[in-house]
């Protein structure tokens, strides 16, 4: 029947691949309604056109499609793409600020004890430092919240019912590599760690069944790289987010030179160890009243047949 080509008959939904269709026209739409003409009027306005503020309202439309999609497709609620607000929210958010801080230092004192870099700062006031901070801090924050909204939100978690997780897992690894393909000072090594973190922040959402814990790793890792350290974030440094600048004299293969430390092998070395400290850790565990994909599916599946088995049930006559 045509219609199964568009309706899974088990569950009476629509198949996966649909839904991520719909998803990409309803995003394109807020692009093109919310978010373009908002970036018009934020670019000629100087003192709020920075790179924090245009990604701000780059994801505020993706969030809202992602909104619209959940309600009017998928008939559920926003925070079950994985943001639910609930006594697991504030653990896993920590422990990922935690876990991406923890790393970039480590890589930073190694490099150091090593003789492979020393920071430079650059002469600036208690103000200009502070508004250097602030410039940073919400940038890091709006990128973490977006790209993982976008990169292992809503068609991440549907392309992996449609097929399968790990599947899903390295196909958006590949794209969240390709993503940045165009940044500067990009290298093969370099975009192999993109994707391999591609893969490390899609283990913490499958392994927490919610984005609290990739959000957190990606804010500090990110953080810690550009604004406390100094380095190139993946290939990008700019004076509105960085009080400093980390001098690298190491070998790139290991450093990632101008790239950042993402384009070496000490951040592989990273994503190695923590992957598997996220994988088999016992304090990392599922979030608190989690929506997840198997549950619903089992009980979409009961209901369907219970619906059709009162529906084929015969009418008995009245005596």
């Amino acid at each position: 029947m045509i219609k199964n080509i568009f309706v899974n008959s088990e569950l009476e939904y629509l198949r996966a691949g649909w839904r991520i269709g719909i998803f990409i026209l309803i995003m394109a739409a807020c692009g093109f309604i919310i978010t373009a003409p908002i970036l018009y009027v934020v670019k000629m306005i100087p003192v709020i056109n920075t790179a924090g503020t245009q990604l701000f309202f780059s994801y505020f439309g993706i969030t809202i499609a992602t909104a619209l999609t959940l309600r009017f497709v998928d008939k559920r609620p926003f925070v079950s793409i994985g943001l639910p607000i609930n006594k697991s929210s504030m653990k896993e958010l920590s422990i990922g600020l935690l876990l991406g801080s923890g790393m970039m230092t480590l890589i930073f004192v190694i490099e150091y004890a090593a003789g492979m870099v020393h920071i430079e700062f650059r002469a600036l006031t208690i103000q200009q430092q502070a508004g250097i901070f602030f410039n940073s801090f919400f940038l890091y924050v709006v990128v973490g919240y977006g790209e993982e909204l976008l990169f292992r939100g809503y068609i991440l978690q549907i392309f992996a019912e449609g097929s399968s997780r790990l599947i899903s897992a390295l196909f958006f690894a590949v794209l969240f590599a390709f993503a940045h393909s165009k940044n500067p000072n990009a290298s093969l090594f370099g975009l192999i760690n993109v994707g391999f973190a591609g893969i490390w922040l899609a283990l913490a959402y499958y392994k927490t069944n919610a984005l609290w814990l990739p959000i957190g790793m990606h804010i500090s890792w990110n953080f810690f790289q550009g604004f406390i350290f100094g380095f190139p974030v993946s290939g990008t440094t700019s004076d509105k987010e960085q009080i400093a600048k980390a001098v690298q004299s190491g070998a790139e293969w290991i450093t990632g030179g101008n790239f950042g430390p993402e384009g070496g092998a000490l951040a592989t070395l990273m994503l190695v160890v923590s992957s598997a400290f996220i994988y088999f850790s016992p304090w990392i565990t599922s979030s608190t009243s989690a929506w997840m994909y198997g549950n619903w599916r089992d009980a979409r599946r009961t209901e369907v047949l219970q619906r059709h088995a009162l529906s084929t049930e015969p009418i008995s006559e009245a005596t």
